[in-house]
């Protein structure tokens, strides 16, 4: 068996966008995209085709992995944004083979740690990527619910003061940090938004989210990405709370999300239960130190 690697950046962008589908095909969630939101989401996430990988086992294109990259406090982090076999060549190696390659990838580009998410019931990637030096460090929790939030409406009341923002400006707080979630970063959230909580002119907490709206500009979702307290606050849910009103909007008529959120932030997941959030799906982060 012959097992090449080629970049993406080699194969007509049509043809990278086919590999992806066929390799997720039957996978646990759906993740076949159309050309158009394939495209949408390489730039999005600043994914490289250039420093991705087509797999190739005796000639014919077997799976794939896609990587981005980004540099933070001189650190240069590397996200694997989906790697997948073609069902054909599933289970004889190839998975653990792309990954290795990949790391030797990471290492030549400087990649000082490498993140990823697994679903959790995918329990063969998960060994894979344990095998290979990756780490479980959280569960990441996916939730949504369409119903009102309880206790929310224009009676309610908190101490706070509330600043809004685009979420670029998260990074002026001088409790933010990046993270190892990806899609939680800011340079994912471009278009997103940001809620800022103050105590008395201090900052007290912070949130993240996205709005979308239908073409007549009524507001359809809106999906939380993040939310953090200053450390050392006692308050912690009351400031979530008053974040999380701005947020969800409680007058409108919509989805509410919350996307990857960290299980560790034992505050929020239990904020967002009280507010009827379901979790729909849960995921583990993991980070490998290169």
């Amino acid at each position: 068996m012959n097992v090449i690697f080629r970049p993406l950046s080699e194969l007509p962008i049509i043809g990278v966008s086919e590999l992806w589908n066929q390799s997720f095909e039957g996978y646990l969630v759906p993740a076949a995209l159309p050309l158009d939101r394939f495209i949408g989401r390489t730039a999005s996430e600043g994914l490289s085709l250039e420093h991705s990988l087509a797999c190739y086992v005796d000639g014919e294109a077997a799976g794939l992995v896609m990587n981005g990259f980004r540099e933070y406090g001189g650190r240069t982090l590397a996200w694997n944004g989906g790697t997948a076999i073609k069902p054909a060549f599933r289970g004889k190696g190839i998975g653990k083979a792309l990954m290795l390659r990949n790391l030797q990838l990471y290492e030549e580009l400087g990649v000082v740690q490498a993140n990823l998410e697994a679903i959790s019931q995918n329990a063969n990637a998960i060994r894979l990527y344990e095998s290979i030096g990756y780490k479980q460090i959280d569960r990441l929790l996916i939730q949504s619910t369409e119903q009102p939030i309880p206790d929310m409406d224009d009676t309610y009341e908190h101490p706070f003061q509330i600043a809004l923002g685009m979420a670029a400006e998260a990074a002026r707080l001088p409790f933010y940090s990046a993270g190892e979630v990806w899609q939680a970063g800011l340079t994912s959230l471009k278009d997103g938004e940001s809620v800022a909580v103050f105590d008395g002119g201090e900052a007290a907490g912070y949130a993240l989210y996205r709005r979308t709206f239908s073409p007549d500009g009524d507001l359809t979702g809106i999906v939380l990405y993040r939310a953090e307290v200053a450390p050392g606050r006692t308050d912690a849910k009351a400031v979530l709370a008053a974040a999380l009103h701005e947020v969800w909007q409680p007058g409108e008529t919509c989805r509410r999300s919350a996307f990857n959120i960290r299980a560790s932030n034992t505050a929020l997941a239990e904020v967002l239960a009280g507010m009827g959030l379901a979790t729909t799906m849960e995921q583990v982060l993991m980070v490998r130190e290169m």
